[in-house]
């Protein structure tokens, strides 16, 4: 009994960090987000991060993914499959950039674990985590572009669409906006290119 009551309250404190990590994110744009900035947002010690996080990288990795299943459970995100193609693909690249992509906390998380590419045991945990996430988001994308989900490249289609996604939220702080948008049409295009293989 001990042992659950510990192991609820070990969540409960990481809920609390990853939300002080989230907000500090909000507020500080761009800036660089430290351990012990959230720490001292989440009203703890900066072993208390180091305990539930083992690195800097770590913490913003389960920042991201949080970030992605909070747009996988957003019902208003996914475009329904009987909208017209056109509709699907602005609404989604769209969504996907102002929900999460060109928000300035994708960069700050992406910095982190960026800096963290020398470390080989954190890459595997980036791989690992990855992996699942683009499993996840390929079974979504698979319901609302069946046409561009279907044949041996569908996987490969669906990488380079949020690879795409991911490059430009990189870039966006060096880039004027209007060469985002223009880019985020591009690839509404691409989406809508897979019309004619409809089967």
């Amino acid at each position: 009994m001990s042992r659950t009551l510990h192991q609820i309250k070990s969540e409960q404190t990481r809920e609390r960090l990853l939300d002080a990590a989230l907000g500090l994110m909000h507020t500080k744009g761009h800036g660089q987000v430290s351990v012990h900035e959230v720490a001292r947002a989440a009203g703890m010690t900066a072993g208390a991060v180091q305990h539930h996080f083992t690195s800097k990288a770590a913490l913003m990795l389960e920042v991201i993914t949080r970030l992605i299943t909070q747009l996988e459970e957003a019902s208003d995100f996914w475009p329904p499959a009987h909208w017209a193609l056109k509709r699907r693909a602005d609404h989604f690249v769209q969504q996907a950039w102002v929900t999460l992509y060109g928000q300035p906390r994708f960069t700050v998380a992406w910095s982190a674990y960026l800096a963290a590419r020398d470390d080989e045991l954190m890459v595997a945990h980036i791989i690992e985590r990855r992996g699942w996430l683009t499993a996840s988001l390929h079974q979504r994308m698979a319901q609302s572009f069946p046409e561009m989900c279907q044949g041996p490249q569908a996987v490969a289609r669906v990488q380079f669409v949020l690879s795409a996604l991911r490059g430009m939220g990189l870039v966006a702080p060096f880039s004027p906006a209007a060469a985002m948008q223009a880019q985020l049409q591009v690839l509404s295009q691409y989406l809508q290119s897979f019309q004619s293989q409809e089967t």
